[in-house]
């Protein structure tokens, strides 16, 4: 079987290119609370119905009971066509199930310092196809449905279903586009996600914490003599704590499957103002100065655990630091909690990847956990499954220039199709 699977991929490298490059050319931007995915979700029906699939293409807020799910992000907005594609080849009978998801969104290209192409006009170049979502993730979801074209082009016949899925709003901390396929049904016995995993075998992923930490005074100019604590100073000494954040956290916390080097729990802060939304800022000292922040966890840590200990360290600092004592600290929450996930790598379903690994490319494949956040924890909850992540090597993420390695779509391909001959015929 494998040497067919081979054969068959030899014959269709320049199809799943080709295709791969029409799918990154749609602008399929997420830039909440709207996305820009449908165009790009109707390539894809389109694809899927040439291939005979049951296609089920849907909104997700036409998913019953959606919005009262505690994981339900609000805010977001779904206008007809931000859809999500699921399709569905159906077994004869009598086999495990497996899904195969990935989502269709894309980060933002900003910012548009790119070099090598404009984002959506993907080029190839030394081996790597270089454009907006190559890496992230539409290289993984154009080797899952290739994985299934190539079963097809060898008249294999699955007994248990195979689905294949490409979800909408999964970027900016998301999750209700993969939410809804979980809650409309479309789970099965194992789930497989194509982020980019550098074709490392993850079952665990990392969960995020997203929040504000603003600090506020009294605004105004010194004219008088009178000193005016500045709390963009306060703030410059709260980016100071947070590297002192950091450090604790990480040593408070490990886990066995993120032991490599690149695998430590960081802190992200990504955006500082000193504005109040729908104010005029006079010149002079602010009133506010604020950041926004990311905290990534463990599989294990809970919501409120991470705030109690989050919050004890800013109370700590905010009454005994001299630069951020003259003002009040504020930490908001914002977004939603991002759950961890992990999957036991005794499990059935992660052995059975693993396998596929191994027998299409002759090497054990390194187990470990991925190194950024997912939905993987909807497929495990509520979706039942067992969840692995499987994905290309490439880099750039959310980053001008992001790539993918090409070969690894290639190699991908045969290891999903090596993996639904053996996991749907028992």
């Amino acid at each position: 079987m494998i040497d067919t699977i081979r054969q068959a991929l030899d014959r269709r490298k320049s199809d799943i290119l080709e295709w791969m490059k029409r799918l990154v050319a749609f602008s399929s931007e997420n830039r909440p609370p709207g996305g820009n995915e449908g165009p790009a979700q109707e390539f894809i029906v389109d694809s899927c119905r040439k291939m005979s699939l049951d296609v089920d293409v849907f909104n997700p807020l036409d998913v019953q009971g959606i919005q009262q799910h505690p994981s339900f992000l609000p805010g977001r907005e779904y206008p007809p066509g931000r859809n999500n594609v699921t399709a569905r080849w159906k077994g004869s009978g009598g086999g495990r199930s497996i899904l195969l998801s990935g989502h269709v969104d894309v980060a933002p290209f900003e910012p548009d310092n790119w070099t090598t192409c404009r984002p959506f006009e993907p080029v190839e170049h030394d081996g790597r196809l270089y454009g907006r979502g190559t890496a992230d993730m539409k290289g993984g979801l154009s080797a899952f449905l290739w994985a299934i074209q190539l079963l097809m082009d060898i008249g294999f016949i699955p007994a248990g279903d195979v689905i294949f899925e490409s979800v909408v709003d999964e970027e900016f901390a998301g999750g209700n586009g993969t939410l809804s396929s979980r809650l409309r049904g479309h789970n099965a016995d194992l789930a497989v996600l194509g982020e980019p995993t550098r074709m490392e075998l993850c079952p665990a992923c990392l969960g995020a914490f997203l929040g504000n930490l603003r600090l506020a005074g009294k605004a105004g100019m010194p004219y008088m003599g009178s000193a005016i604590p500045n709390p963009v100073f306060g703030l410059s000494r709260v980016i100071e704590l947070f590297s002192e954040w950091q450090n604790e956290w990480r040593s408070r916390n490990s886990h066995p499957l993120f032991r490599r080097p690149g695998k430590e729990l960081n802190v992200v802060l990504w955006g500082l103002s000193s504005k109040i939304p729908g104010e005029f800022t006079q010149m002079g000292i602010p009133l506010i100065a604020g950041l926004s922040w990311i905290v990534w966890c463990y599989p294990g840590m809970s919501e409120k655990e991470f705030h109690r200990q989050f919050r004890n360290f800013w109370d700590r600092h905010a009454a005994s630091d001299e630069k951020v004592k003259p003002f009040d600290l504020e930490i908001t929450p914002t977004y939603h909690y991002v759950r961890p996930w992990e999957t036991g790598t005794d499990d059935p379903g992660v052995r059975a990847v693993a396998d596929a690994f191994s027998g299409y490319t002759g090497e054990s494949p390194a187990v470990g956990g991925a190194p950024f956040s997912c939905d993987l924890a909807l497929y495990g909850d509520p979706g039942s499954m067992p969840a692995v992540i499987l994905g290309p090597r490439g880099d750039n993420l959310h980053a001008p220039d992001e790539w993918v390695l090409i070969e690894d779509i290639y190699t991908l391909s045969g290891i999903v199709a090596l993996l639904i001959t053996k996991w749907c015929m028992c």
